[in-house]
């Protein structure tokens, strides 16, 4: 997972001069990959320990882990453009690292404990790689219910309850039709997990559980058109999914 997307996740536990030292550190990159940590201090104006506390509160393991990863970032940040296998390689990499970090299970448990499972992906392309998912969770002995169009999600979750259980499949994760049907999903207390793009964003603030995965943004065959990859959305389903089918098989 990148500096940026460790920011991301971690944002609302940040005071205000740790977003200052995030900032040099997002601005100054190649400068504070070549610096010590009392340097780095000295030039954002803060201790050595202010830097260091900084590195944990955004997952790291201490100051040295959080320059590697500034440096891997600024390597990648050199990518040719047109080098979209290497992109490729990247995202689907980055999603398994970030698979790595993540405790599954009590997102597991609570799709297994649920009475009613209901998957709504919010696109087309979300539909297919959804589809596959809701027959992994089949062939697992978990029925549920694929959902199809806002209006058959709004209907839905006005019957739901606290039983019952909900999966949105997304990219932006803002996704201004299904407010409303979210609203509802909490108003009746109803559990779900919001799966979107690493980013601050409306679905993963309302959910109960959140997954994220990595979606670069690829260029088209429209000059200066551009549109974000979700080739790592199926790794992060099927990662779950797995996760789920060891749960059913070896653990439960």
């Amino acid at each position: 997972m990148s500096f940026e997307d460790n920011v991301k996740m971690h944002f609302d536990e940040l005071s205000e001069n740790d977003k200052e030292i995030v900032r040099y550190l997002q601005q100054n990159m190649a400068d504070a990959i070549n610096s010590s940590i009392i340097e780095l201090g000295e030039a954002t104006l803060s201790s050595k320990s202010t830097v260091l506390r900084l590195a944990k509160k955004l997952g790291f393991r201490g100051f040295s882990d959080l320059k590697f990863q500034l440096e891997q970032d600024y390597k990648a940040d050199k990518i040719i453009p047109t080098d979209l296998e290497q992109q490729l390689h990247h995202d689907i990499g980055k999603t398994f690292e970030y698979s790595h970090q993540v405790n599954f299970q009590p997102l597991i448990e609570a799709i297994h404990d649920a009475s009613n499972v209901y998957i709504y992906p919010t696109g087309f392309s979300q539909q297919n790689f959804a589809r596959e998912f809701s027959n992994d969770l089949l062939i697992a002995g978990k029925k549920n219910y694929l959902l199809d169009g806002t209006t058959n999600f709004d209907r839905v979750t006005r019957k739901l309850n606290q039983n019952d259980f909900v999966i949105v499949v997304s990219l932006s994760g803002n996704t201004p039709l299904i407010k409303n049907a979210i609203k509802m999903l909490n108003f009746r207390k109803v559990p779900f997990f919001s799966i979107t793009e690493f980013s601050r964003n409306y679905l993963s603030e309302h959910a109960n559980y959140q997954l994220f995965y990595e979606a670069s943004v690829i260029p088209t065959a429209e000059p200066g058109d551009k549109m974000s990859s979700m080739t790592s959305l199926p790794i992060i389903l099927g990662i779950l999914s797995r996760k789920y089918r060891e749960f059913v098989l070896f653990d439960e």
